[in-house]
């Protein structure tokens, strides 16, 4: 599973050795896994020093050798604490069970930097991949929950929790009871807790260690006064046992909150029981999340760390084994904060250099980034962010980011330009467009004057997509013409022969479209890494149906195989060149992966548009436009009003092709508005086109023949994007209504020469009437070949065979048959039970059906789906 981003430490996802001195529970594990079968949640609830992982290893253990069960485990610590890295961490784990994943994983991943409903919609194809399996029961351990305090990502574990499949049970292990839907879950019989009461040690597990331990236990009312002045946690007697000095002077503490004093009483005693070369090897590995025999040997100098390592598992430590061959160790918590503390008692300020050790001998940037802010070394940090900030962000890792530049000092941060490049590269992933420009400007500038010209062009060419974007069209020409002079690698091509496209579309400047793109297949090519976000960048329908661009989209679209926007350019291509069937198909495919991943804006937008013109195509004015309608709801504040004029003109062209001059006329204020110096160029084209369609739909031919007229001069010089229309076509149809057929056919006749040439069907989206009208009286005037004609009309008239009443695109429900049936009983106020009873299903598989119901619908309740049916 590639997730875009470092991978984990493989440690992360083991389950921890079982101690040798580890005491059964076998009542205990019975009776939890009696109670698992039909749970949801396993909670192991308690402080610290209770024994929580030695009991889930334990679980984990009876689980996996259960027929059918699968395991997967996932240690957390303080990195995990965004909703994003939470479930990195949850699908690197479930990675190891190859499950059917309906959209690649680091595609779902992106979506989820919050808990807003969006996030919560795309976690359905988790569900769907966890439920693509009911032969087996997977059971998922997170440890150490209480790592986790952020809101979001608990909403969203909340989330997951609640509607999970059948299949799927989680046992969390959390010193503190996590905020999630415990109080509904305990009612519902659907959560096993065990806490304080079933993890202390009784008079037989003291007697049980002692014997593990190899020793004579001590005396009954010995182990039993250590129990109950410790309230029997199980580290008390752990403790007594390693202390050298065991029985004398024991503090005078009582219950769980005095725990941590206790522990660091017998702690001290027992490093002072250790040679000092062993007391030097663990304050000094104290620094380190995870003792491995590299990191070790790096931190302390030692090049026999792993016999260290070794000896010190197993002088039975306050240790587990992450990895045994190794082998990989890990501290618990309380030890290492009590060693932390040692060590900066003993050295004060030693712990920054060991912490710089440790992050140059990390081989993970991510692992690394904490070391180097703990050791205060600002560039180190700053450079490990820049080595894995791509692939952070191509998964959504934009919080994270930003949380770790945070962490930078302020006034030294200001002074960075790749600080500043990170910056605008986190506005750019969230389409603020106006704060990115100013980012990379600030970071282009400071680059030039540091001499660094590689990360120059990096801002520069940023720094031009952004002024595009916001219609700048002047300065990002500029950006251009200064990358021309500049021999670049094909990796940093790329982004420049990307604007170069799209600067063409802004202009209306076919040409320079078609030769940004060609540039950037060939540099595309022989830099693999540079694909994303590039590419898929293209599939937003404005290059397709361009004259000369299919051959060059259908390339890139092979290039970027394993991407998201795939179906986008599938849907696009298929729709403009394909047949009809392959077209609907395409479509369905693009609806499917918008439902999954709503967060995705310029995907849905994508999806909204080409689902509109489908629409259109079908003759389906009013559902066309309902679809288009949301598009500038969608459009973030960093949108410029280029973009969203040009969305108002998808809507011009539906109205247009259904004859409707009350509709079209309604949009004109709107678009014969007179364009900003900051909006694209093409809507001069767009503008003259639709007032000049106005004016033929009215009847008004001296005003249409005029207008229209102007649009085609305009379109030579501005070539709008095919879906915004063809102002020949429309000047044609007028020219045919005047009686001028010589002039009419002239018109058609380019249009059809580039039809053929490109087999595309810009002409599905013209108004039919006046199109079969116009080929009839202009025919014998053409001079398109005959077999090319006849081959455009076959293709219009299958997909007009294709979209006969009856034959359309499925309205844009999310929910299948048998969810709506669901679904409609559920509105009816029937319980579960009845619904199963009715449909002749299992309560189990009615609770997943209702868990993909509210996912799909991006609601929270049974409530709220009910009344989402009753709307209908």
């Amino acid at each position: 599973m590639d997730l875009r981003t470092p991978t984990a430490p493989a440690s992360k996802y083991r389950i921890p050795r079982p101690r040798r001195d580890a005491v059964p529970r076998p009542a205990l594990l019975a009776r939890a896994l009696e109670r698992a079968a039909d749970a949801r949640l396993v909670l192991v609830q308690a402080p610290a020093g209770f024994g929580k992982t030695t009991l889930l290893v334990q679980l984990a253990a009876a689980l996996a050798a259960t027929p059918g069960a699968e395991v997967v485990w996932v240690s957390l610590d303080a990195e995990d604490n965004d909703a994003n890295r939470l479930f990195a961490a949850l699908f690197g784990a479930l990675a190891a069970l190859d499950l059917p994943w309906p959209v690649p994983p680091a595609t779902v991943l992106a979506q989820l930097q919050d808990a807003s409903p969006a996030a919560r919609t795309a976690l359905g194809a988790l569900l769907d991949a966890l439920g693509g399996r009911p032969q087996a029961r997977i059971a998922l351990v997170l440890d150490d929950l209480h790592h986790v305090s952020d809101a979001a990502a608990l909403q969203l574990l909340d989330t997951l929790i609640a509607r999970a499949p059948p299949e799927l049970c989680l046992f969390i292990g959390s010193r503190i009871a996590p905020p999630l839907s415990l109080a509904r879950w305990r009612a519902g019989g659907e959560l096993v807790e065990l806490g304080l009461a079933d993890l202390q040690f009784d008079l037989d597990a003291a007697q049980a260690l002692c014997r593990l331990r190899g020793l004579q236990a001590p005396s009954d009312d010995a182990l039993q006064a250590v129990l109950v002045r410790t309230h029997g946690w199980v580290a008390g007697p752990h403790l007594v046992l390693g202390s050298a000095r065991q029985g004398s002077g024991m503090p005078a503490l009582v219950g769980p909150a005095a725990n941590r004093h206790l522990f660091d009483y017998f702690a001290q005693e027992v490093l002072a029981a250790l040679p000092p070369p062993l007391q030097q090897f663990l304050l000094h590995g104290s620094v380190l999340p995870e003792l491995s025999p590299a990191l070790c040997q790096a931190v302390t100098g030692r090049g026999d760390a792993r016999a260290v390592l070794d000896d010190l598992f197993d002088r039975q430590l306050f240790l587990s084994a992450l990895d045994e061959t190794v082998p990989v160790l890990r501290l618990h918590d309380l030890f290492r904060d009590f060693l932390r503390g040692e060590l900066d008692r003993r050295a004060p300020g030693l712990a920054a250099e060991l912490h710089a050790r440790a992050a140059a001998a990390e081989t993970r940037a991510e692992r690394a980034v904490p070391h180097w802010l703990a050791a205060g070394r600002w560039p180190e940090a700053l450079a490990a962010l820049r080595q894995m900030a791509e692939g952070l962000l191509a998964v959504g890792g934009t919080h994270r980011l930003e949380r770790w530049l945070e962490q930078l000092p302020p006034d030294w941060r200001e002074t960075q330009p790749d600080a500043a490049l990170l910056r605008g590269l986190c506005a750019w992933s969230r389409w603020d467009w106006v704060l990115a420009r100013d980012e990379f400007q600030r970071s282009h500038d400071d680059f030039a004057r540091q001499g660094r010209p590689r990360e120059r062009c990096v801002a520069l060419g940023m720094l031009g997509a952004c002024h595009n974007a916001l219609g700048d069209l002047e300065r990002a020409g500029q950006v251009l013409a200064t990358a021309a002079d500049a021999p670049l690698p094909a990796a940093l091509q790329v982004a420049f022969d990307s604007l170069a496209a799209w600067h063409g579309v802004a202009r209306g400047d076919g040409a320079a479209v078609v030769a940004g793109l060609a540039a950037m297949a060939d540099n595309a090519a022989l830099a693999p890494a540079a694909r994303y976000p590039n590419i898929v960048d293209m599939s937003y329908g404005h290059f397709i149906g361009l004259p000369g661009t299919r051959p060059l989209m259908e390339r890139l679209r092979r290039l970027c195989h394993d991407e998201v926007q795939v179906p986008a350019l599938d849907a696009w291509l298929a729709f403009w060149h394909g047949d009809p069937a392959a077209a609907r198909a395409a479509l369905e495919a693009l609806l499917q992966l918008q439902r999954q991943l709503p967060g995705d804006v310029m995907l849905g937008i994508s999806a909204l548009h080409l689902h509109s013109l489908q629409l259109a195509a079908q003759g389906q004015a009013a559902q066309a436009l309902a679809v288009i309608a949301p598009v500038g709801d969608r459009m973030t504040p960093g949108f410029s009003q280029g973009w969203r004029r040009t969305y108002v003109h998808v809507q011009a062209r539906i109205h247009w092709r259904a004859e409707d001059a009350d509709g079209l006329a309604a949009l004109l204020p709107v678009l014969a508005h007179p364009r900003s110096p900051r909006e694209w160029p093409v809507l001069d084209t767009g503008a003259a086109l639709v007032q000049g369609q106005h004016a033929l739909l009215r009847g008004d031919l001296p005003a249409a023949s005029a207008l229209l007229e102007q649009a085609v001069v305009l379109q030579r010089g501005g070539r709008l994007p095919a879906f915004m229309g063809d102002a020949r076509c429309a000047l044609a149809m007028c020219r045919a209504a005047q009686g001028a057929l010589d002039a009419a056919a002239a018109a058609l006749d380019a249009v059809l020469a580039e039809a053929a040439d490109d087999a595309g069907l810009g002409l599905l989206l013209e108004p039919p009437g006046r199109l079969q009208a116009l080929w009839q009286a202009v025919g014998p005037r053409l001079r398109c070949p005959a077999g090319a004609q006849a081959a455009l009309r076959r293709r219009l008239a299958a997909w007009q065979a294709q979209h006969a009443p009856g034959a359309t695109v499925p309205p844009d429900d999310p929910l299948s048959a048998r969810e709506r049936e669901v679904l409609a009983l559920l509105a009816e106020g029937q319980s579960n039970k009845l619904i199963a009873r009715a449909l002749d299903l299992s309560q189990h598989t009615v609770k997943r059906h209702v868990a993909n119901i509210l996912t799909k619908l991006a609601l929270d309740s049974r409530t709220q789906a009910a009344a989402y049916w009753h709307r209908r």
